[in-house]
């Protein structure tokens, strides 16, 4: 039996992007993506995890162990990506980690968040797509006033 195994799966050195496999159904492209680190698989963000990358991909539910591999644009090292808005963002928002793996700008409430870009053009409402300048997710401190 014959395995495929691609050169952006396995350890090494990568340019902005990597493949992963999928760790649940994934039915929308362009959501932030988090590690697993038991299975070293990508899942769908949620809103307090670390997400590393844009799954640029969609996959199906994996079935009797298999999973399907995806691309995933990693934060920080590419050029701009593209991301699914949970609610409407302006251009020049510092945007973070929402639920399902969108993207919506810095929350005024006071919290730990994580940075992960600044939006490029904006999103007038939920499930829209919008361009971002990525970064390496940073740890944002909103304080109350």
């Amino acid at each position: 039996m014959t395995q495929l195994i691609l050169s952006n799966s396995e350890i090494g050195s990568h340019t902005c992007n990597i493949a992963k496999r999928a760790e649940t159904a994934i039915e929308t492209k362009y959501l932030l993506g988090k590690l697993v680190p038991q299975s070293l698989n990508v899942a769908i963000c949620g809103e307090d995890d670390l997400p590393i990358g844009i799954i640029t991909d969609e996959a199906e539910a994996p079935t009797a162990g298999k999973r399907e591999i995806v691309n995933v644009s990693l934060l920080g090292s590419s050029d701009t990506l593209l991301a699914v808005a949970s609610e409407a963002i302006q251009a020049g928002d510092i945007i973070v980690p929402a639920a399902d793996g969108k993207v919506k700008p810095l929350p005024i409430a006071p919290g730990i968040y994580a940075m992960v870009g600044i939006a490029l053009t904006g999103a007038a409402g939920a499930n829209q797509r919008m361009e971002f300048m990525s970064c390496v997710p940073q740890q944002h401190v909103v304080q109350e006033v």
